[in-house]
């Protein structure tokens, strides 16, 4: 890995840490990370890795600040995401236009990269364009490959399933609770998945072989889950017995979260096309339910899992 430096922007999130993680997991000992806020505790912390050199400002909404931290790292490759939730009265082309700011700094860089990846969304491209947050992404692909097809720089995308993490998620109000787990779907519809720290280690492996993964996008899917098998993966874990719920009634997300009804309704139709086991080529060890809920051993509150 001599002679390499990756640039990871946001890695503080929960995946620019494990793509972090994954990268020195795999003998990368040169990392430059970026923060909004490189003051923050959590973006400090990252300076006491070895591997992590400098710590940035980087802002998806500021392009200068991405120019700055692309040629300050000094980085010959870089991976990067969006983010929907952060984004205030969220649109498709608000979206887009955080992806198009970065794909626009690497072109302006002085410091050019050989290779980016961006995390984006299973079948961003292939659902139903009612589902705005895909379809913001899908957006930001094709950008990236249409202005960066005449320049040096090659691309590749990984494209995650649902988050295992959305199962224990306080921000979406559906934190983890004793005896309980919940998803959008009714619990006789399955849904293909991934935990954060597989999208980290499938970002890696893309970013550290780009001889064979320029160009191309990868559906990463690790297992395929209904709400009852969640709820049975948890009660064999925890020691508890336990119970799948829907989270939101529907007639709530049509009326207050318009997007998420969509992409819930495609979750019951199509769904994700992600094929596990091609995705297990990449990461053999990518976690399902049972795996994640062992890695994780606790409630929302805190309480460990007891096993039996």
């Amino acid at each position: 890995m001599s002679g390499k430096t990756y640039l990871v922007i946001g890695a503080t999130g929960k995946q620019g840490r494990a793509t972090l993680n994954a990268l020195i997991a795999n003998g990368v000992t040169s990392i430059v990370a970026t923060s909004r806020n490189p003051e923050s505790n959590s973006a400090k912390k990252l300076l006491d890795i070895t591997e992590v050199s400098k710590v940035l400002a980087a802002d998806l909404n500021d392009p200068e600040s991405i120019v700055n931290a692309i040629n300050e790292s000094g980085a010959s490759r870089l991976w990067f995401m969006t983010d929907w939730y952060s984004i205030k009265r969220p649109t498709r082309a608000k979206e887009a236009a955080l992806g198009k700011n970065v794909i626009d700094a690497i072109l302006k860089a002085d410091n050019k990269l050989e290779h980016v990846v961006f995390t984006s969304v299973g079948d961003a491209d292939n659902c139903p364009e009612t589902v705005l947050h895909f379809w913001g992404k899908a957006d930001i692909e094709s950008y990236m490959a249409e202005k960066l097809a005449p320049t040096s720089t090659t691309w590749a995308v990984i494209r995650p399933a649902a988050f295992f993490e959305n199962l224990d998620d306080a921000a979406t109000f559906n934190p983890l609770k004793k005896g309980k787990v919940s998803m959008v779907t009714k619990p006789q519809f399955s849904v293909k998945y991934i935990a954060a720290e597989d999208i980290g280690k499938g970002s890696a492996v893309l970013l550290m072989k780009p001889e064979e993964y320029a160009g191309k996008k990868i559906e990463a899917a690790a297992a395929e889950h209904t709400g009852p098998e969640l709820a049975q993966a948890l009660s064999e874990v925890s020691g508890v017995d336990c119970k799948y719920s829907m989270g939101v009634p529907r007639f709530a997300l049509w009326l207050f979260m318009r997007d998420l009804y969509h992409m819930t309704e495609w979750f019951e139709s199509d769904g994700y096309s992600g094929d596990i086991d091609e995705f297990k080529k990449i990461v053999p060890d990518a976690k399902d339910a049972k795996a994640w809920f062992k890695a994780k051993g606790q409630w929302a509150n805190g309480e460990k899992f007891v096993t039996k």
